[in-house]
């Protein structure tokens, strides 16, 4: 008798428990549902990442990818495995985190599970957002013909910036006239680019990559002017150019 009303309490212990922690991991979904608020998402274009409870992988996704998200593209974070009302999941969420992509509403495109390849994720995303023609120069090492990438001509006050990750790249006060037909610049802003050997064509040539998407940007030669005497050639078509805010005048007094 006493060790069946000792396995009775034990049971009975154990039941308590896992209501007690059912109770707050609903509470803790059911206040990360409020929290989803479906006024800021951007409808004709948006990442929705759905996350779980107490999910180390989606940890990780936040402090490698999302705390220096800088991408054009919106996103946010949930533990509602629904699509917000009126959008549209293609099947069900099953792991997480899942990083969904939204285009008016509807799913187009997801990448399931994170465990830190980084690189993988941003090519999963740059095949969403870049064009054919931007993708061969990204992921194939490919090349614009000189004079028909774009930002050539483009001499504003600003920084070019990764069309993936919104990472700047190059100031444009770096930039100069080569006569190459490619944008060419003599210093990448710190940090922001990779030296890679390039060997192929028959060449030996230093090329150049994006430092948060890895994609490749172009080479660099040593023909450019003072103080650097570098000539970042880069293609124009993978490169997203942000002007500077216009500065406000003080009043006069």
């Amino acid at each position: 008798m006493v060790f069946k009303r000792t396995f009775q309490v034990i049971l009975f212990s154990l039941c308590a428990l896992m209501l007690e922690s059912a109770g707050a991991e609903e509470k803790t979904a059911t206040k990360s549902k409020s929290m989803f608020n479906q006024k800021t998402l951007s409808f004709e274009r948006q990442l929705i990442v759905f996350e779980g409870v107490d999910c180390a992988y989606c940890r990780k996704f936040k402090a490698d990818v999302l705390d220096g998200w800088k991408s054009p593209v919106a996103i946010t974070r949930t533990l509602d495995f629904n699509a917000p009302q009126g959008w549209s999941l293609e099947k069900t969420v099953f792991a997480t985190p899942t990083i969904v992509l939204f285009e008016k509403g509807k799913e187009v495109s997801r990448y399931t599970g994170y465990n830190g390849e980084k690189a993988r994720f941003w090519e999963w995303l740059g095949y969403q957002l870049l064009s054919p023609t931007q993708q061969k120069i990204a992921f194939e090492q490919g090349t614009e013909r000189a004079f028909t990438g774009s930002n050539l001509d483009e001499k504003r006050p600003g920084t070019f910036v990764d069309p993936i990750t919104g990472a700047a790249l190059f100031r444009s006060d770096s930039k100069f006239e080569s006569g190459t037909g490619w944008p060419s610049f003599f210093t990448p802003l710190p940090g922001s680019v990779t030296m890679h050997e390039d060997i192929s064509h028959g060449m030996k040539r230093v090329e150049v990559r994006s430092a948060s998407s890895g994609i490749h940007l172009g080479h660099v030669f040593d023909d450019g002017p003072a103080p650097t005497y570098k000539r970042y050639c880069i293609n124009g078509n993978v490169l997203k150019f942000v002007p500077d805010m216009p500065q406000l005048k003080s009043p006069s007094k």
